[in-house]
C-alpha cells in the first residue's frame, strides 16, 4: 500500500514511475548485507574474546617434576590459548617433553625452567631429532607460535654437570644420550623472542623441519664455570627454510651459529657472539654418497670478541672413513648464494674467512684427504671486514681439487693484526677459481 501511495504520488507530479519488481529486490538485497553485517560483528566479537590462559603450577622442589604439569598446560592451552610461566618461578624438568600439536598458542616464560642433572637418565630417555646422533630434552613444534620470555623468562639447562661428566669421556664430541636443550621440530610461521638460555646440556636450540620462523632477542651464556663447555653450539639449522635470527648474543665454546645441510634462505642479522668459533656453515658431505645444499645465507652486522672465525665452511673429505656422527664423508653437496656484510672482529684467533674441505673422523688412523671433498662451494661475497686478529690473512680457502671454489667475493676489508697493528692482506688459496676484490698467490 504504501508502495502504492508513494507511486500516486509520483505520477501526479510527473515524476518517472518506480518499478515495484525494482524495490522488492533492492529491499530483498538490503536485507542480505543487514544479515551479513551482522555475522560479521557477531563473528568480530568472537574473537576478541580472551584467550583461555593456562598457568603452569610449580612443586616448589627439584624432589618433584614440573613436566607433567608443563605438558597438562600444554595440552589444555596448546589450541588458540596462552601457556604462562609465572614469574620469580622455578619449574623443575626432571622428564623429557615432547610437545607438537600448537596451533595458534603462546607460551609466555617469566619464570625458570631448570634441567635436572640425573645424567644417566637423561642419556637413556633423550628424544632423537633424526640427524646423526642428536637427541633432545625438549621438542616444541606446531604452527603460529609465539613464545616468549620478556627479557627475563630463562631456560638453565644444568650444563656445567655435563660439562665435567663429558670432558672425563673417552669420546668427548657427540656423546651419544646428550641432549640438546629445545629443538623446534616441525615449528613453521612463528617467533620466539626474548629468550635467556644459561649453560645448555649440549646444542641449544636445534631448528630441523621448520620453516617461516623469526628468532630474535636472544641471549645464549654456555660459558663454563670450570673447566671448558665442548660442543654448545649456539644454534643449528638442519632440513629448514626462511629462518631468521636477529639480535642474538652468544657465550660459548663452540660454533656460535651453525647452517647445515639442506637449510635455505637463512639470516643472521645485528648480533654479537663471544668466545666460540664464529658462524659456520656446515658440517656438510659425511654422509656417503648423499646430496644436500645450503643456500641462500645473509649475514650482517655481526660483532665477534674473541671467537676463532667469522664465517667459516666446513666440508668433509670425499673420502668415507668411519660413521656418522664422528665419522664419514663422501657426501655430495652445493653451498652457494651467501651474501655477507659488515663484520666487526675484535681480537680474532685465526683469519676471518676460512674454507676447509677435509673434515674426517679424527680416528680413522689415516690422515683426511684434503683435496677430493664432493662439496662445491660458490657464489659467496663478503663486504666489510674491519676490526683486529691475530691473524696475518684475510681469508685461509682450502677448496676441493675436483669440485673448485668459484665467484669469490672478499672487499673492503679493513683489519690489523692483534699485536703488531700491521694491515691484514695475506691471502692462501688452494683450488679456487674466479675471484673478486682479492688474488690468489700463484
Amino acid at each position: 500500500m504504501l508502495f502504492r501511495q508513494v507511486q500516486s504520488h509520483q505520477e501526479e507530479s510527473t515524476a518517472p514511475a518506480i518499478d515495484l519488481q525494482m524495490m522488492a529486490n533492492f529491499t530483498s538485497n538490503a536485507s542480505r548485507v543487514i544479515l551479513l553485517i551482522s555475522a560479521l560483528l557477531s563473528l568480530a566479537g568472537a574473537t576478541l574474546l580472551p584467550r583461555q590462559t593456562c598457568v603452569v603450577p610449580a612443586s616448589g622442589t627439584n624432589a618433584t617434576d614440573d613436566a607433567p604439569a608443563i605438558l597438562e598446560a600444554f595440552r589444555e592451552c596448546g589450541t588458540g590459548g596462552t601457556i604462562l610461566f609465572s614469574p620469580d618461578t622455578t619449574y623443575y624438568v626432571n622428564s623429557i617433553m615432547n610437545v607438537t600439536w600448537l596451533e595458534d598458542a603462546e607460551v609466555d616464560i617469566q619464570g625458570t625452567l631448570l634441567w635436572s642433572t640425573d645424567i644417566g637418565y637423561w642419556l637413556n630417555n633423550s628424544m632423537p631429532v633424526g640427524y646423526q646422533n642428536q637427541s633432545t630434552a625438549f621438542i616444541l613444534g606446531g604452527n603460529n607460535v609465539y613464545v616468549h620470555g620478556n627479557g627475563v623468562g630463562l631456560l638453565n639447562g644444568n650444563g656445567q654437570y655435563w660439562y665435567t661428566y663429558i670432558s672425563k669421556q673417552s669420546d668427548t664430541s657427540n656423546y651419544p644420550g646428550r641432549p640438546h636443550a629445545i629443538t623446534l621440530m616441525g615449528l613453521n610461521n612463528s617467533r620466539f623472542s626474548d629468550i635467556n638460555f644459561y649453560q645448555s646440556q649440549m646444542w641449544t636450540m636445534s631448528i630441523i623441519y621448520s620453516h617461516n620462523l623469526t628468532l630474535e632477542n636472544v641471549l645464549v651464556n654456555n660459558t663454563a664455570t670450570s673447566g671448558a663447555g665442548s660442543n654448545t653450539d649456539g644454534a643449528d639449522t638442519i632440513r629448514s627454510s626462511n629462518i631468521a635470527f636477529n639480535n642474538w648474543t652468544v657465550y660459548n665454546g663452540d660454533d656460535s651459529i651453525s647452517v647445515k645441510a639442506n637449510s635455505t634462505n637463512i639470516s643472521i642479522t645485528n648480533s654479537h657472539f663471544y668466545n666460540g668459533l664464529g658462524i659456520a656453515i656446515g658440517s656438510i658431505g659425511q654422509y656417503d654418497g648423499v646430496y644436500e645444499a645450503i643456500n641462500g645465507v645473509t649475514v650482517d652486522n655481526i660483532t665477534y670478541t674473541d671467537t676463532t672465525y667469522a664465517f667459516y665452511f666446513k666440508a668433509w673429505s670425499g673420502t668415507s672413513v668411519g660413521y656418522p656422527p664422528n665419522g664419514g664423508g663422501g657426501g655430495i653437496a652445493d653451498v652457494s648464494n651467501m651474501n655477507v656484510t659488515n663484520l666487526h672482529v675484535q681480537n680474532l684467533k685465526s683469519s676471518p674467512i676460512e674454507i676447509g674441505s677435509c673434515t674426517s673422523f679424527s680416528g680413522g688412523g689415516t690422515p683426511a684427504n684434503c683435496t677430493n671433498s664432493e662439496v662445491q662451494i660458490y657464489d659467496i661475497s663478503v663486504l666489510g671486514v674491519d676490526g683486529t686478529s691475530a691473524s696475518s690473512h684475510v681469508a685461509s680457502l682450502a677448496c676441493s681439487a675436483v669440485r673448485p671454489c668459484y665467484n669469490l667475493t672478499i672487499e673492503d676489508v679493513n683489519v690489523t693484526e692483534t699485536t703488531t697493528g700491521a694491515q691484514v692482506t695475506g691471502y692462501t688459496c688452494a683450488y679456487v677459481g674466479t675471484t673478486i676484490g682479492f688474488d690468489c698467490p700463484s
